[in-house]
Order: C-alpha cells, then structure tokens, then sequence
C-alpha cells in the first residue's frame, strides 16, 4: 500500500509540474501614458483630420482625442515604443505649412524647475 501512495505522489507531482510548465505566463499589459499636446495658431482648428491621420501614423499611439480640452489634443501612447518628443516633433513637421504649432502640455508637476529662486509668497 505505502508503495501505491509514493508511486501515486510521484504521478502527482509530474503531472502538476507539467502542467505549470506548459501554461503561458500571463504578460503584464503594456505601460501607457497621455500626452497632453497644446495647439497654437490659427491653422490648427481645420486641420483636425490631418493631425489625426499623423499621429495614426506613429508607431505606439494608441489613441487620439480632440475636443475633449479646448485648444488641445490628447494622444494615448505605449509608454517605451515612442517618446513624447518624437511625437511632438512628428506633428510639428507635418503642421509648419499649416500655421499650427504643438507643443507638450508642462504642467506644475511635470515642468522644469525654475533656474532663480522664486520670492516666497506670503498671505496676509
């Protein structure tokens, strides 16, 4: 009996260990980020369809959304197979004839710091 039981354990173990080898390991889903993207210039509103077509374009956007800020578009990324200036620098490329210019959202978190010191503001 107790020959059995090592002999059914052992049957156990090859089996559960065969099993954990041949299932796929779950990939961790790709890292995205938002590009805020500010629109300036008088070519910009009517060129929406354009903008959109070059952003498309870009290995890594995953998305594009205008009119959701105005004045602005927001592009969905993967984070690691395209970078945030290679995206601004795309579209600027192709929006120069249209009088538009695109520029990466810096927000009081995200911008750089100031070189002087700014004066302490006091309240009253």
């Amino acid at each position: 009996m107790q020959h059995f039981w090592l002999r059914h354990s052992i049957v156990t173990t090859f089996l559960l260990g065969s099993l954990a080898l041949s299932l796929p390991a779950a990939a961790a889903p790709p890292t995205k980020e938002r590009l805020p993207l500010m629109l300036s210039g008088s070519g910009c509103t009517s060129k929406e369809t354009e903008m959109t077509t070059v952003l498309q374009a870009i290995p890594g956007v995953t998305g594009v959304y205008f009119n959701r800020v105005p004045d602005h578009v927001l592009v969905d990324i993967i984070t690691g197979t395209v970078k945030s200036a290679d995206v601004v620098n795309r579209v600027n490329s192709a929006a120069a004839s249209w009088q538009c210019k695109v520029e990466l959202m810096q927000s009081c978190i995200t911008a750089d710091m100031p070189s002087e010191p700014a004066t302490p503001h006091h309240s009253e």
